[in-house]
């Protein structure tokens, strides 16, 4: 098992980043930003890079957005290709304009976001990821953004959810039909593997005591606690007293799991197994293990009941994304947008 810490301000503009999605708990406002504030110091030429009504874009605010995008990139180590930067910032211009076009509506149709609410917002925030409020304030500073930006930013990200979920989300209604049309055009989706839970035990010896006199102790240990399990001694009871293994505390319970997820030998004696079965001693790498299977699945598919929730969500989702396209749509085609990038 693989583990690492990472340092608390190298992930924090991914916690921000994804802030502005959770926080309004819409996946479709802005895909490509982490603020629309520019870097404090950032070298932009302040140009406008589009008018949308009343209002203007400005280069500083694009090139802005632009370089905290490409600096996530780098971040998560995606490759930043010098040819798509450009293709990067028209489309980063074409969200700041869909933006801009659903903060006029919220204007125009008295659509508010409480100072109450946005103060609720960040508390979560705090709360969600342990921060006081000097380490979100140096979490911020450290992305060259102020408190005072930040929250501004907040308040018009879940401004524009509420643009989206009187005017988009409210005429979203899915039917049982739907879910169940869903379920067996994409029956693949919900295939299960055969899976076993088991209980184990290993006795365990090292590279040196292979293929020695002290292997063969090991063994002999391992037979004689298979035998008092044969006379009906409780498998999960000697487990957790002679399991070199961290399951003992457990009586030896690995849970269930498919095809492909230990050691082949392992592996091939717990499939063979029939529910209550006991192996004999098998040997591994590892040490010698007795297993015991306490359950089967075979494989299938999931039940549509079960998984009718993530269906609905599917279609939502689908629906929420045409939806909002459509309506963007209408609102561009009414209003006076002049792209000058």
């Amino acid at each position: 098992m693989k583990s690492g810490i990472r340092s608390q301000w190298s992930v924090v503009s991914v916690f921000l980043f994804c802030l502005l999605f959770t926080i309004h708990h819409s996946p479709f406002t802005i895909h490509h930003s982490l603020f629309t504030v520019s870097p404090a110091g950032a070298h932009v030429i302040d140009k406008i890079a589009a008018r949308v009504n009343g209002d203007i874009i400005l280069m500083s605010d694009l090139k802005g957005r632009s370089l905290q995008f490409l600096a996530e990139m780098k971040r998560r180590n995606q490759p930043v290709d010098e040819d798509n930067i450009h293709k990067i910032e028209k489309e980063i211009l074409n969200e700041m304009i869909e933006e801009r076009l659903m903060l006029q509506f919220a204007s125009n149709n008295n659509i508010k976001i409480l100072d109450e609410d946005i103060k609720t917002a960040v508390e979560d925030v705090k709360k969600q990821n342990n921060f006081t409020d000097e380490m979100l304030e140096k979490a911020l500073k450290n992305e060259n953004v102020t408190i005072n930006d930040y929250r501004e930013r907040l308040k018009e990200q879940m401004m524009i959810s509420k643009v989206i979920n009187y005017e988009v989300k409210s005429n979203i209604h899915i039917e049982e039909n739907e879910i169940k049309k869903y379920y067996e055009e994409h029956r693949d989706e919900f295939k299960t593997q055969e899976e076993v839970r088991v209980r184990h035990m290993v006795f365990m010896y090292s590279e040196e005591e292979r293929d020695s006199s002290k292997e063969e102790v090991i063994r002999k240990k391992a037979a004689d606690i298979l035998n008092k399990i044969r006379e009906g001694e409780d498998f999960a009871k000697l487990a957790s007293i002679y399991s070199e293994d961290p399951s003992a505390k457990s009586g030896g319970d690995l849970g269930y799991f498919s095809r492909g997820k230990m050691i082949k030998d392992f592996e091939d004696a717990a499939f063979i197994l029939k529910k209550g079965e006991v192996s004999d001693v098998i040997g591994t790498p590892y040490g010698f293990h007795i297993i015991k299977c306490e359950d089967k699945k075979e494989a299938g598919f999931r039940p549509v009941e079960e998984v009718s929730g993530e269906i609905e969500k599917t279609i939502f989702l689908e629906k929420m994304k045409s939806l909002k396209n459509i309506w963007m749509k209408k609102m561009k085609e009414k209003a006076f947008i002049d792209v000058l990038y």
